[in-house]
């Protein structure tokens, strides 16, 4: 592999996880139960009684909001694990040109969200960083599993159906809005504004995955970067099975439609975290416990022994890696727009 190949905004493509960094973790030891992976986005510690659950994420590609952003999507990894979160750890680095008003903004928006969840800052570390354009927010969350199980994304099986929480997008389509307010004002009414705004209520699994846990679920990836498309991929990676899609069945709110539709990207490739794939052998059960809890669900397809396909109204497609995530894409088209006007 070129090592001066240069590198593409977003997720490290997983050619180069696997090449590369999964073969540089160090010592292994047989307390940790479950390692780096494809798909994996949670460790799991062997403590006896339990197993730990551990996970650290940043948040790069959104501004409002960031600090409850990003216990939200770290605690959802734990919760896609099938555990209960317990406690995280924050590293804030704040540019040069921050005011205390910000850190307090951040910090307050961190409070919130774990009141809302009910857990715990337990440590982290805060500082002001040279050469930075914005504040990064790295959070590490830990939880403990429900009675030693794990939901991992490695254990699909063949004839699984496929179950999407929620709807594809909305993580990307709150962050769009929010962040390029001054555009779409002037492409959608106010109450579509609203609704993408309120989109960021809805971007947590904790109770999408203990649902899973709860009802014999196989495996579960939460459906970050590369969206849904990419989460079912990663499964299938990591399981070492294929899938097919009905890309027509996954759901998509209209406002998210329009979203991507200006933006010219794909809402099924756009971040999508409150979004949770499952697999289980038992979809339509899976999806009426959801729907009794308030949740909205949907069978999207099945898992199969290597068939990689995206069925659409207008063609099919294969299913393969995702890529870049079209929020990157979307960005560059809104700041195109800006430097225009």
């Amino acid at each position: 592999m070129d090592r001066d190949m240069k590198l593409e905004t977003g997720k490290i493509p997983m050619h180069i996880l696997e090449e590369i960094v999964f073969h540089n973790i160090g010592k292994a030891r047989e307390e940790v139960v479950l390692s780096p992976g494809i798909g994996e986005d949670a460790a799991a510690i062997d403590l006896g009684s339990e197993l730990l659950l551990a996970t650290t994420d940043p948040i790069t590609g959104a501004q409002e909001k960031a600090g409850w952003l990003a216990v939200k999507v770290s605690l959802n990894d734990i919760a896609a694990a099938g555990g209960e979160p317990i406690c995280l750890l924050v590293t804030l680095l704040l540019p040069e040109d921050a005011r205390l008003s910000d850190l307090y903004e951040i910090v307050a928006d961190i409070n919130e969200a774990c009141l809302e969840e009910g857990v715990q800052v337990a440590g982290g570390h805060t500082e002001v960083t040279p050469g930075l354009l914005q504040p990064v927010i790295s959070v590490a969350a830990l939880g403990k599993t429900r009675n030693r199980r794990i939901l991992s994304s490695a254990d699909a099986k063949v004839g699984d159906d496929i179950v999407v929480t929620k709807w594809a997008g909305m993580e990307g389509t709150s962050i769009l809005v929010r962040d390029f307010r001054h555009i779409f004002r002037e492409i959608l009414d106010e109450s579509a504004i609203r609704e993408a705004e309120d989109l960021f209520k809805m971007i947590s699994v904790t109770k999408d995955g203990k649902i899973a846990a709860e009802h014999g679920a196989n495996a579960s990836h939460d459906a970050t970067e590369g969206g849904v498309l990419g989460a079912i991929y990663e499964i299938c990676q990591a399981s070492g099975l294929g899938a097919i899609v009905y890309g027509d069945e996954i759901p998509v709110l209209p406002v998210t439609r329009e979203v991507a539709e200006f933006c010219n990207i794909d809402p099924l490739k756009l971040i999508s975290s409150g979004c949770l794939v499952v697999t289980t052998s038992k979809g339509t059960e899976l999806c009426k416990a959801y729907e009794d809890m308030g949740i909205n669900a949907s069978v999207v397809g099945v898992i199969t022994s290597g068939e990689m396909e995206i069925i659409r109204r207008h063609g099919n497609a294969p299913l393969g890696p995702p890529g870049p995530d079209h929020l990157w894409y979307a960005r560059r088209y809104l700041e195109s727009l800006i430097q225009g006007q």
